[in-house]
């Protein structure tokens, strides 16, 4: 049995130094308590990394891309005709889009050429009639000058107990004739050199009545220029008219929107508009296009909120008032290139405008004094010392 134990024993005793993992774990709990204190001290860095670092960029998602949009209204009525454009086709500007029926408007010319004609007729006329007149108040005077002379000659022989009483009362009968045929040949006279607008020698074209019925024909040949309607900018059409649908003057017809000069609109917190300045750099992405990126630059800030430009105001004089935070719209330059894909107006913009704002320590410290109310307390205690 000896003989069978040594074995086991010497085994045993072999067996003893199996307790040397513990400097592993004493390791392990050094490395935890070095992480332990290591990362409040990482995220004090990484949150005053980030203090420091922003404020420097504004952003905001409220921002559309904006274009010069031109509804397309006609100055007279009339039924479309034809409509030489597609929807969403490139025009240029003075491209005819359309044109209204212009039966009525040549018909409407033609009555005044043939009026202005007719009036011209009549003041040519009525300046042959003042020399016809005009000579014959000249025949009249001396026809009564003739009959003047005659009763002068009968009332001396009169006077002289020649002549007889008939001559006489004949002589005065002819004097008065004449006087009275000259005044009314007069009159004749004075009432067309007031058709002549007082002057005789007037020219037909100058005439008020002929100048009236010209600016009547020059309307009607500018109404009949104005049934071909086009486009007052370039750009892209859209909502083009229907054949035979009837316009009415000063209803749009037809929308024309500018593709070119296209400015981004960035409606920003009124909190967040304290660093902004026109001339600060942009960066911006298009929903359309997250992969790419925009330029532009700030170019002018609005005088008013948008709340200010709604049809019905609001009114903050009322009892239940709310305090909302106003949007201020900001106009943003872009600045593309021949490589950048085409903008539509209407798109959704992300924005972020550099305001080259840098934070400081001292900035951290009146954070930390307003978050707790010391600088309030500092403030008060200095008033009082100064008391």
């Amino acid at each position: 049995m000896s003989e069978l134990e040594d074995p086991v024993g010497s085994t045993m005793s072999e067996q003893q130094p199996a307790p040397a993992p513990v400097p592993r774990r004493r390791s392990r709990r050094s490395l935890a308590r070095a992480v332990m204190w290591l990362l409040p001290v990482v995220a004090v860095a990484i949150g005053l990394w980030v203090y420091l670092a922003s404020g420097r960029y504004v952003g905001t998602d409220n921002a559309y891309v904006k274009g010069d949009r031109v509804l397309v209204a006609p100055e007279i009525a009339g039924v479309v005709i034809e409509v030489l454009v597609q929807e969403n086709q490139p025009v240029t500007k003075g491209q005819l889009l359309f044109r209204l029926d212009d039966s009525p408007y040549k018909l409407a010319l033609a009555k005044a050429e043939a009026e202005l004609e007719s009036a011209i007729a009549e003041i040519q006329g009525l300046r042959a009639s003042w020399r016809q007149k005009r000579e014959e108040v000249k025949l009249s005077g001396s026809q009564e000058n003739f009959a003047q002379i005659e009763f002068d000659r009968q009332s001396d022989l009169a006077q002289r107990k020649i002549g007889l009483g008939k001559s006489m009362d004949e002589a005065r009968r002819d004097i008065d004739v004449a006087r009275q045929r000259t005044a009314m040949l007069k009159e004749e006279l004075l009432r067309i050199e007031a058709a002549l607008a007082g002057d005789p020698k007037i020219k037909a074209e100058d005439h008020p009545k002929v100048r009236q019925i010209k600016a009547m024909r020059d309307e009607a040949i500018l109404n009949l220029k104005r049934t071909r309607i086009e486009s007052p900018i370039a750009g892209i059409a859209a909502r083009k008219p229907v054949v035979g649908a009837y316009a009415s003057a000063g209803t749009a017809m037809m929308t024309v929107v500018s593709d070119t000069g296209l400015w981004i609109e960035a409606n920003y917190k009124e909190t967040d508009l304290a660093r902004v300045r026109p001339g600060q750099r942009v960066s911006f992405q298009v929903d359309t296009y997250p992969d790419r990126t925009w330029h532009g630059v700030v170019t002018s800030i609005s005088q008013a909120t948008g709340a200010e430009f709604a049809v019905l105001p609001p009114q903050n004089a009322s009892g239940n008032w709310v305090k909302v935070v106003q949007r201020i719209p900001v106009r943003i330059e872009v600045r593309t290139t021949d490589s950048d894909p085409p903008l539509r107006v209407g798109m959704s913009v992300s924005v972020d405008i550099d305001t080259g704002y840098k934070r400081s320590f001292g900035d951290l410290v009146a954070s930390v004094e307003r978050l707790f109310g010391l600088g309030g307390a500092n403030a008060q205690t200095g008033a009082a010392g100064g008391k």
